[in-house]
């Protein structure tokens, strides 16, 4: 593959530190969050060292596509009666060569990890981890092997891979037709937070991060259903092979309030970048996004209340207050300032969505 290099810049900054960060439950995916992610088919980067206090420069990133993703509750979807134990669901709003499409991903998060359960309508055996809980520089975490979902294959589709001549080969000579193939499939998924530092974004941010190596093992075994034509004694299930497919990823993620999605996401091919997927423009957007910094709000965290400041004087200026399992808890009008009393709540995290005439802004609130 053929490719422009540029290399990032990984650089020990002798006059400044970054800061080391852990990522936890609280810091990515609440229901509310609606995100741009860019894609750029032909990012010319190879990666450079393991290691700490490293600055990743992603500014040069440019968005040929962009996807839409909104974290919502799994009630309001279409297939939420197959997932009782979910408690996000990821809507993925994609254009295709058939034109727009939507697909939903159903998670459940705890302080362990965030979870797969599964994708529209089929719901996988047994939950596959998307992302480790804490995450911190130097831990390594192994989820699996998990069960993925058998696949029976016939028709055209089991004429390409297993004519019936292969029948003879997989038999010794005993069965002359192939009927079907059941594949059976594993997944293990690494994950390694091999470095830390800054990333800098194309919308000139700097964000603290983690850089964490994710490599899934998708392994299958094959068995084939071949029938005896002429005594029939002979039919049954034989093993048709297996292999391993390994992809990698590499995910840069932060704890930044703003910021609940990764910052980046490069998929490998071997040792290149195949692609990267970025967090394009306001970290938590959606078309009528508005700038953060149009409100204030303190203290954070807080136990009694926290109070809300904005220089946008308007009765139409609103807020809500959403748990981790999006139920609104409080909300209400307001013109220049609101206080949101706070004692009655339990401890945790919440999103407060503040909006204006012109659109909204998310905050993290945590309540101690």
């Amino acid at each position: 593959m053929n490719k422009s290099i540029l290399i990032l810049t990984f650089s020990l900054f002798t006059f400044f530190s970054f800061s080391q960060i852990t990522v936890t439950n609280s810091d990515l995916m609440i229901v509310g969050d609606e995100f741009y992610l860019g894609k750029d088919d032909n990012p010319s980067i190879i990666l450079g060292t393991p290691g700490g206090n490293k600055a990743w420069n992603f500014s040069f990133l440019n968005a040929i596509e962009q996807d839409t993703i909104s974290i919502v509750s799994p009630s309001v979807t279409p297939h939420a009666i197959s997932y009782p134990g979910a408690d996000l669901c990821m809507v993925e709003q994609q254009d295709g060569w058939g034109g727009p499409t939507t697909n939903y991903t159903y998670m459940k998060k705890d302080n362990t990890g965030l979870y797969i359960l599964g994708e529209n309508d089929v719901v996988l055996p047994t939950q596959t981890m998307f992302v480790p809980f804490p995450l911190n520089y130097g831990s390594t975490y192994v989820d699996g092997p998990t069960a993925a979902n058998d696949e029976i294959y016939y028709g055209w589709q089991l004429d390409w891979y297993f004519p019936d001549t292969l029948a003879p080969l997989f038999t010794g000579g005993t069965c002359h037709t192939i009927d079907s193939a059941l594949v059976s499939a594993s997944i293990t998924n690494t994950f390694d937070v091999d470095g830390w530092g800054t990333a800098t974004m194309p919308d000139g941010n700097d964000y603290d991060a983690l850089r964490v190596m994710v490599e899934q093992d998708y392994t299958y075994t094959v068995q084939i259903y071949c029938t005896d034509t002429l005594t029939g004694t002979g039919s049954g299930w034989f093993p048709g092979g297996g292999d391993s497919d390994l992809t990698n990823e590499i995910h840069f993620v932060s704890n930044h309030p703003d910021i609940r999605y990764s910052l980046v996401t490069l998929k490998m091919d071997s040792t290149y970048v195949e692609s990267a997927a970025f967090l394009n423009g306001s970290a938590l957007s959606s078309v009528n996004t508005i700038e953060s910094n149009s409100f204030n709000v303190y203290p954070i965290p807080s136990s009694y209340d926290i109070t809300i400041e904005t220089n946008i004087l308007s009765d139409n200026n609103q807020y809500g207050l959403f748990d981790l399992n999006g139920k609104l808890v409080k909300e209400n009008n307001f013109y220049q300032s609101a206080q949101i009393n706070l004692s009655n709540l339990a401890k945790g995290t919440y999103l407060l969505k503040i909006h204006d005439e012109k659109g909204y802004v998310n905050k993290k609130v945590i309540v101690k």
